[in-house]
Order: structure tokens, then sequence, then C-alpha cells
């Protein structure tokens, strides 16, 4: 398409002439000194002041956009007057002026269309059928596109841009819920990767919502489109890792790997040493390191939720052995939650996480001392500490600041047993739970539950419960 620039200020003149240029690889301009007689470009952008001279003549048939440093009724009447598209005042968004000059573009690409006749026209190659359940082979190469907003009201935005945009290759694009899927006849990838670097700078330019674009060419011809649609719904889960705000040719499928999405009993044991002792520091680091730093091949987003959700459950119990039941950490409570489960960004979950978790442990630091009776404290000891063999009533006592005879005879006569036998209830009980809910060896229980012989737990257990521990696990 040819564009003709009739501009007083030579500067400026230039300056649009590579502002249009560097949009479009075939849209030639040129720079005209005088009148607008030529009739040989597509479209005209005229400075105002040629316009309303008297002796100043449109070509027949112009169509033109018109650029004006005075906001004048006269000058808009005269614009309107001669059919202008639109006038721009200066000083006007450069895009606002690519956006115009994209649809007169789109305009002119569809009259080349009807001008080469029915013969040229064509009807959708691929359909929802076809994605969905269908089993239609692509005949010829193609280039997918799957194009994800951050935010789902920019969609039908987005795929009005799409339409407009000149994109080198015949396409059908096909809204989703939450993505659009655009399919091209592939001829050169590069070209087509070109076109869509110039839609993503575009839509930067007219849009605060980011954009994720995954571009995958198959060229095999022997994969159904059913197929191709399922792969290209895994690199949308794959935001998940990504985020948005990536334009990325993807040249390979790939795959989840397997994950245990349960904590661990150690790392049961880590999260509750961390909660009881208010390790804000450590939590942070310890969820840095076990979800930011995860590489490809990466575990499937669901299971990842399900283990955020199993360090929900810590925490969950810290709310309730501490009492916190207050309005607002409840609601702040189910919003991680909610959060973990429909964020479509692991990062930002992990950094609503550790917000939650920062101010839930800083905000009942004081009222948790308060309340707390000694035998409340040794017991929150007893949970944080009696998977530690070496731990016993002489530990506690230091964390506590109190001596240890003090501390054995007022607990005896608080919770009325003494801290040897709440120590002892609290490993029994914790190795019951390991013993139904995994399958770790008995010695590994006995290691995890503060036993030093795997022998001594089994006495000890076979005490308490009047079962040894295989009969208790196999019942």
């Amino acid at each position: 398409m040819k564009i003709r620039l009739l501009i007083k200020d030579p500067l400026e003149a230039q300056g649009l002439k590579w502002l249009l240029t560097s949009q479009w690889n075939d849209v030639k301009v040129e720079i005209a000194e005088g009148a607008a007689s030529a009739d040989d470009a597509y479209l005209y952008i005229i400075d105002m002041n040629y316009i309303m001279t008297a002796e100043f003549e449109l070509p027949p048939h112009a169509i033109w956009l018109g650029i004006s440093s005075e906001r004048t009724f006269q000058t808009v009447y005269k614009a309107l007057s001669l059919k202008a598209e639109d006038i721009l005042f200066r000083p006007f968004q450069p895009d606002r002026l690519v956006k115009q000059v994209q649809q007169i573009r789109f305009r002119w690409r569809n009259e080349r269309t009807q001008l080469k006749g029915p013969i040229q026209q064509r009807e959708a190659v691929v359909t929802y059928e076809d994605f969905l359940i269908g089993e239609t082979k692509a005949e010829t190469p193609v280039l997918l596109s799957l194009i994800a907003p951050s935010r789902l009201e920019e969609l039908d935005h987005l795929v009005r841009e799409l339409e407009l945009h000149d994109f080198p290759t015949a396409f059908d694009i096909f809204p989703f819920s939450d993505f659009v899927l655009v399919v091209h006849q592939l001829k050169d990838v590069h070209v087509l990767q070109e076109a869509y670097s110039i839609f993503f700078a575009q839509w930067k330019r007219q849009s605060d919502a980011l954009l994720t674009v995954y571009l995958h060419a198959d060229e095999s011809q022997n994969r159904t489109y059913r197929e191709l649609y399922k792969k290209m719904r895994k690199y949308h889960e794959r935001i998940f890792y990504d985020g948005y705000d990536i334009l990325t040719i993807e040249q390979e499928g790939f795959h989840w790997r397997d994950m245990d999405p349960f904590l661990s009993p150690l790392e049961q044991r880590k999260w509750v040493e961390m909660l009881e002792k208010r390790q804000v520091a450590e939590i942070r680091e310890w969820m840095e390191q076990d979800f930011l730093t995860l590489e490809s091949p990466f575990p499937d987003p669901e299971m990842v939720r399900v283990r955020l959700t199993s360090i929900l459950a810590q925490i969950r119990r810290y709310m309730t052995a501490k009492s916190l039941k207050s309005q607002k950490v409840e609601h702040d409570y189910h919003t991680v939650f909610e959060t973990v489960i429909r964020e479509p960004v692991m990062y930002h979950i992990i950094r609503s996480f550790l917000s939650f978790i920062a101010e839930l442990l800083q905000s009942t630091e004081g009222i948790v001392e308060g309340k707390r009776s000694l035998a409340d404290k040794v017991q929150e000891r007893i949970a944080a500490n009696y998977w530690d063999a070496s731990w016993n009533l002489e530990g506690c006592a230091e964390e506590l600041r109190i001596h240890k005879s003090t501390l054995s005879r007022k607990y005896a006569a608080e919770a009325g047993e003494s801290f040897s036998v709440a120590l002892l209830k609290t490993r029994i009980e914790e190795a019951k739970r390991l013993l139904k809910e995994t399958d770790l060896p008995i010695a590994e229980v006995s290691h995890s539950t503060g036993f030093t012989h795997a022998t001594y737990f089994s006495r000890r257990f076979k005490e308490e419960t009047d079962v040894t521990p295989y009969q208790f696990r196999i019942r």
C-alpha cells in the first residue's frame, strides 16, 4: 500500500515516514512537497494547513487523514465535509496514527482480495468441531498461535485487533473462554514470527493487559487438529510458570514430570517448627527454594497447587492450636486458598502466600504470648521439637527461660501429667499417624518421631497401644 505525506514540517514528515515504514514491510511512504495532484497513492496524510487553502484540491476519491495543530470548529468541519477518515490534533500518540492506518490497510487488503475474484475467496479450513471432537488432519503445513491476555475481559478486544492485523498468510481465529487460537497457512515461519512481533508491540501501546503468545509450527501434515489443539492447551497451562508478557516460538511439545504433591513427614515437621518459632525469613526461603527455582521439565501445575494446599493445612493446624478465629484471619486464609486454586501464575500465588504468613505471624505474636498458660507454652515446644531425640525437659526449660525443676513442677500441676509423659504421648500419636498415612519403613517412623532406636520405639509403642507398630499398621 502506498501512502503520500503532505506535511509542512520536513522533520515531522520524516518522523512519520519512519514510524509507518517500521510497522509494515511492504508499505511505501512518499513525502510530497506540494499539492496532492498524483492519484497513485491509496492513503494521504495531509497537514490541515493545505486543506484550508482555497486552491488546494484532493485527488478524486482520495482516502485521507488530517493532522492539525488548531482545535477549532472550522478545522473539524472542513475535514468532515471532505470525508476525512479522521483528524489527529498535535501532539498525538503515535499508536493512534498506527491504529488508523492499520484499519485502512485492512480495508485495502479486502479490496484487493475482491478484485481477484471469487476464485481467491476461501472458506475456513478448520472448525471448532475439528479441534474438539473431529479427526480431520492438517492437509498443509500450519502455524498455530495461542494468545492469552492477563485479563479475560480483554478477549473481545484481542479478537478485533487480530482481525485487523496485517498477517502475511490466510488465517482463522477461534476465541475460547480463556485464550484465542489462530491457525495460519504456513509458508515462512520467520515472516509470521515477525508479524506477531509487530502485533505484540502494537498491543502494548494500546492496552495495559499483558499478552502471552505461544507459536507452534507443524509441518508434519499427519497430526489431527484435535491433537494440535491439545498440544496448544498444554502450552496455555505453562503460563503457570512462564507468566504473561512473553512471545515465544515452540519447536517441540513438552511433558509434565512426576511430583509427590504432599509434604513428607520431615517437611511437615519443618513447617511445624517454622510456624511455632515464627521464622518468617526461613519460611520465605523455603517457599522460594521449593517453588520458584523449578526448571523444565516442570511438574503438572495441579500437583503444585495440591502441594500448596498441603502447606495451608499446616497453617490451619497452627491457627487452630493458637485459637486464631477472628473474622479477618479467616477471610485472609480463604482468600489465599482461592488464590492457590484459581490464580494462573505461580509467582503471584507465592507472593500472596508469603504476605499472608508474614501478616499472620506478626499480628499474633503479642496476642498469643499474652494468653498462653505455661502448659500451653510447653505443649507448643513439644509439638515443635518432639522429632528431636536429644530434646528433653532441659531443652524446653532453656527455650522458655525457666529452671527445669520449676518447669517440671508447674507443668505437672497445670496439665495433670509429667513432662516426660506428655512428650511420649506426642511422639506415639505422631507415630500412629505416620503408620496409617504413609508407607515409611518402621525404622524411619521411629527416627521421624524422636526415638533413637527402632527396637526401643517398638517396645514403648506396644506399652502404650498394646500392639506392635506393624500390627497397628495392618489392622
